[in-house]
């Protein structure tokens, strides 16, 4: 049995090396990355229910708005210059749907039931994102960046909330590792 997040034994004579299904998920989260168009940070996230996907999404501009690298996002395209738009903050004006909300409308779009259902994101979910996937019933998550409410805020009772969210889930760990990120963690599954 592996450890979560490592990959599978050597593979022997006649079998491959292959990912646990926590990295395999996690793999499938950072393909959905690719397709976002957010200038601050790229997130990709997967919703699985008895090990099959439900549904992927990733962080940018709602359909049939500008992509932030077009102007779409106010806040994106001015982030670090202006003080209500320093990194971490000003997310109620931020024009993107992140990758985990992106995952939870997509699977209500399409009628997939999420309760139970367990969320792999590329980043540590944020404040929202997390009161989001409680309502959704989502009851697993986990991630391969982490986020500190903290650094990001600057306020230790902010940490205090985030825990107590994030204390509602049955499973919320990292998997992987961030070093390695993309070329790392795909490399041993493409030879």
């Amino acid at each position: 049995m592996t450890a979560p997040g490592e990959l599978s034994p050597a593979p022997t004579e006649g079998r491959v090396a292959r990912p646990d299904k926590r990295l395999y998920f996690l793999l499938i989260a950072l393909a959905a990355r690719t397709r976002a168009d957010c200038l601050g940070r790229r997130v990709g996230a997967v919703i699985v229910r008895d090990d099959r996907v439900l549904s992927t999404g990733y962080n940018g501009t709602p359909f049939g708005m500008p992509n932030c690298s077009e102007g779409g996002c106010h806040r994106c395209l001015h982030r670090g210059e202006e003080a209500p738009y320093l990194r971490g903050g000003a997310y109620d004006v931020c024009l993107c749907v992140h990758a985990e909300q992106n995952a939870i409308l997509t699977a209500a779009r399409f009628g997939q039931q999420t309760l139970g259902a367990g969320l792999t994101s590329t980043t540590q979910p944020c404040f929202g994102c997390l009161k989001e996937m409680l309502q959704a019933g989502i009851s697993e998550v986990r991630y391969l960046h982490p986020w500190d409410p903290q650094e990001a805020y600057g306020d230790p009772a902010l940490a205090a909330q985030y825990a107590a969210l994030r204390s509602r889930f049955s499973v919320f760990e990292q998997v992987g590792d961030p070093a390695a990120d993309t070329p790392g963690l795909f490399a041993p599954f493409l030879s």
